[in-house]
């Protein structure tokens, strides 16, 4: 079974490109969306096992609100979410805390990278 996973980001290029790396592994169902509050909208009838976050998104919040209504939400079912930002790391870490985040990714970063660290939280 392929693990389900939500990439949101309001640049369409990053979606794109994350969706086309991820796809290369052949391991993932991919889905996407735009902002935080379609991302939040999708999480009941979409149920991913991840969501792939950018933080600094437009719109009515941004992804680390995003992310702590997801886990909010989910109690112990919410699905794992790494947080992906190209702010300096020592501003993001004490919000990905806070929000509830499984894991921070700093931009930029490599394909290898980035499926490395999915493969640890999940042992794809």
């Amino acid at each position: 079974m392929k693990l389900k996973i939500l990439i949101v980001d309001d640049n369409e290029e990053i979606r794109a490109l994350l969706h086309a790396t991820l796809d290369l592994a052949d391991a993932f169902e991919l889905h996407e969306a735009h902002d935080g509050p379609s991302a939040v909208a999708l999480i009941d009838t979409l149920a991913p096992n991840l969501v792939l976050m950018d933080i600094m998104m437009p719109g009515e919040f941004d992804g680390v609100e995003a992310c702590r209504r997801i886990k909010a939400a989910g109690g112990a079912n919410a699905p794992k979410v790494v947080l992906i930002s190209a702010k300096p790391v020592d501003q993001i870490k004490a919000d990905a805390k806070t929000c509830g985040a499984d894991l921070f990714i700093a931009k930029p970063f490599g394909p290898a990278q980035l499926v490395e660290a999915i493969t640890a939280l999940y042992r794809v």
